[in-house]
């Protein structure tokens, strides 16, 4: 026996040439694409054993998700006429694009172990070239050194740097540039 709650009956109407309730019918009429994305979830998921029922809720919802996203990527890409990824090759690239932002800051732990390095920086191979550029970009180190044009009694060491000169400005004399390049 089996009990269907509905919002659309308006009453226990039967079909006379199935014997069965008109709710009945109308979900075996409309179930096949709830059939379709079950196959879908079976075939190809991302599920892993776990004891914790939140861990297999979000698993679940993460399905949902890939699907949902495949789903909406092959229409934006068939109404451009051309020709979409397969499923599989579209959730390993959209897992690396997701994963990348956390990937790339596990990369700024010093301590972060070399073979775990190693991993990420072969998942990520332009990384090592973006950082070798910022790292180029980046301004020296900041260094207190004395401010040359305070008075000798008023001797100030400091680590602020004029923004066009580069020449150190203590904080009494600071505005955007020192008082020379003004």
């Amino acid at each position: 026996m089996v009990y269907m709650l509905s919002s659309c009956d308006e009453g226990a109407v039967i079909n006379p040439t199935t014997g069965k309730p008109e709710i009945i019918m109308f979900y075996n009429q409309t179930k096949g694409g709830v059939d379709t994305f079950d196959q879908m979830c079976s075939s190809m998921s991302c599920c892993r054993k776990s004891n914790r029922w939140p861990m297999t809720m979000f698993y679940g919802i993460l399905n949902i998700a890939f699907i949902n996203s495949y789903v909406i990527y092959t229409h934006n890409v068939l109404s451009k006429q051309e020709k979409p990824l397969n499923r599989r090759e579209y959730m390993k690239r959209l897992s690396t694009e997701l994963s990348k932002p956390s990937m790339r800051s596990r990369l700024e732990i010093p301590t972060l172990s070399r073979r775990l390095r190693e991993n990420i920086e072969n998942i990520l191979p332009q990384t090592n070239q973006e950082a070798s550029q910022e790292t180029e970009e980046e301004p020296p180190a900041k260094v207190r050194r004395y401010y040359n044009l305070c008075t000798t009694k008023k001797k100030r060491m400091s680590k602020m740097t004029c923004t066009k000169c580069k020449k150190t400005v203590c904080g009494e004399h600071k505005k955007d540039v020192c008082n020379n390049c003004l």
